[in-house]
């Protein structure tokens, strides 16, 4: 067995739940060691092209990190535990209260370091602006300064609660690694203090409009949708604005600013793989939720403004 097989042998033991049985694993493992026999095989025509040189390495290189990166993403994705621990919430006898309640409780989340004044001044006051106003809004600092501490308390509405990591994970050297999946321990942590029957996920440098969460709520209930988004409005610091929003969603096309989903869902974390496969975090969070079989729809307007500013790194 290749140095590799082992490695991916070990790892499913280590990620396999009390639920899946021993014969489904050992499926699994063949499965994966007969792909990553293939992928060592393509390692030495890579090595060979490599010698050779020109064109041809570089597609047999290409080709061996997508072997690798499937084989990856199988591993850490879980989709069939996913899909089972979907199917568990929906049998739940709480669930259908999301769509039930005559105005169920809408959380939003916010992680932040560094920007005080933005989330003081931008993000808090678009979200307590809101047309629809039972919501709590939940900030976690990623071990952010006092001066953070003292902007968001003195917003003074008792819908908003603080919390701050006592530390902070120090991910990568590389700029682009650590904004893929910028504040990934703050966005966790705020999803389990948060109360609602609905959540949302929000920067701490950008703005809702103010029917956002009111218009995502009533298109969540009218199809029975268990997550919700609307476009958004991308404001670059250099260059013209534009507009995202496509559906079914899509990287690049989707951002979770603009929208709702339901609180059961929150067994989907934010996941610190998402910098090894090169993925942004917050588009693997809605990729898993997709393949899992969560239903999405999507309003078709503008509900917030997005003031790209390369994330909290």
């Amino acid at each position: 067995m290749s140095l590799a097989a082992r490695a991916a042998r070990g790892l499913a033991r280590r990620l396999r739940g009390p639920y899946r049985a021993l014969a489904r694993i050992e499926a699994r493992l063949d499965e994966l060691e007969a792909r990553l026999a293939r992928a060592e095989a393509g390692r030495g025509e890579a090595l060979a092209a490599a010698r050779r040189g020109g064109d041809a390495a570089a597609a047999a290189l290409e080709l061996l990190g997508g072997e690798v990166r499937a084989v990856l993403r199988a591993l850490v994705a879980d989709e069939s535990g996913n899909r089972r621990r979907l199917h568990r919430l929906r049998a739940e006898p709480g669930y259908e209260a999301a769509w039930a309640e005559e105005e169920p409780l809408v959380s939003v989340t916010i992680a932040t370091r560094g920007r005080p004044e933005l989330l003081a001044g931008r993000a808090l006051p678009s979200i307590l602006g809101q047309s629809y106003e039972r919501l709590e809004v939940v900030v976690v600092g990623d071990h952010a300064d006092e001066a953070t501490e003292r902007a968001v308390r003195g917003i003074g509405d008792a819908r908003v609660s603080y919390a701050n990591l006592t530390q902070r994970l120090p991910l990568s050297d590389d700029p682009r690694r650590r904004w893929l999946v910028a504040a990934t321990m703050a966005r966790n942590e705020a999803m389990r203090l948060a109360r609602g029957r609905w959540v949302v996920s929000f920067d701490d440098d950008d703005a809702m409009r103010p029917d956002c969460v009111e218009r995502l709520l009533a298109h969540a209930r009218a199809g029975s949708l268990e997550a919700v988004y609307g476009r958004a409005r991308v404001e670059p610091r250099d260059g013209a604005a534009y507009e995202i929003g496509v559906f079914p969603p899509e990287c690049g096309q989707f951002t979770w600013a603009s929208a709702l989903y339901h609180g059961g869902l929150r067994f989907f974390e934010r996941e610190l793989v998402a910098a090894d496969l090169g993925v942004p975090g917050d588009w693997y969070l809605a990729e898993r939720m997709l393949r899992a079989g969560v239903r999405f729809g999507m309003v078709d307007a503008v509900l917030c403004d997005v003031f790209p500013s390369g994330g909290m790194v």
